[in-house]
């Protein structure tokens, strides 16, 4: 009984010790690489930017903008011709972002990839300004359907998600669906 007793005694006191050895020696991590505990350096990859989507804005907070179910209706035919018109873009960027999403590094990037990345950014930006392009087309028919007031509340509404999503922090507000649209292939 004592044995067992020291033997535990004797795990509790080395245990921290050795998981110790396995961190930070001299400042350095079990990574070889010196920083803060937990964090490795990351690669660039490609970051997709969200994207505001007005026409989901409006079906979003419907009842602060005031739309009768008439004009409901058609801002959900326009909401599914801009989903179907945007679904193989957002597919093809859904692809190019996980092929080049952020990894950890533990050595030097290797050309081949850093060039990778560099020749797929301009191809990432021409899907996105093609995926504005398409949103603004469907915001003006969608604002077309409102009235004056509803239209100031909605460009309002619409501002102040640009706003958000430039700073990257949504204003504070009830709960509710996101402000903002994450480009998701199948929406």
């Amino acid at each position: 009984m004592r044995g067992a007793v020291l033997r535990m005694v004797i795990a509790a006191v080395s245990l921290p010790a050795a998981l110790g050895a396995q961190s930070r020696i001299g400042g350095m991590g079990p990574d070889g690489q010196k920083g803060k505990p937990g964090r490795l350096s990351r690669d660039m990859g490609i970051t997709v930017p969200k994207i505001v989507n007005p026409v989901n804005l409006l079906i979003e907070r419907r009842l602060e903008v005031a739309l009768t179910d008439t004009q409901f209706a058609r801002v959900i035919v326009i909401k599914r011709l801009l989903d179907s018109t945007n679904a193989p873009i957002a597919r093809k960027l859904d692809s190019i972002q996980r092929l080049y999403k952020p990894r950890p590094i533990f050595s030097s990037i290797s050309p081949e990839r850093r060039d990778s990345i560099a020749q797929a950014h301009p191809v990432v930006m021409d899907l996105v300004a093609e995926i504005r392009e398409n949103i603004s087309a469907a915001r003006d028919s969608a604002y077309a359907v409102l009235s004056a007031r509803q239209l100031t509340t909605a460009q309002g509404l619409e501002s102040v998600a640009e706003q958000a999503n430039t700073t990257a922090e949504l204003p504070k507000r009830g709960s509710g669906p996101p402000l903002t649209q994450p480009i998701k292939p199948d929406e």
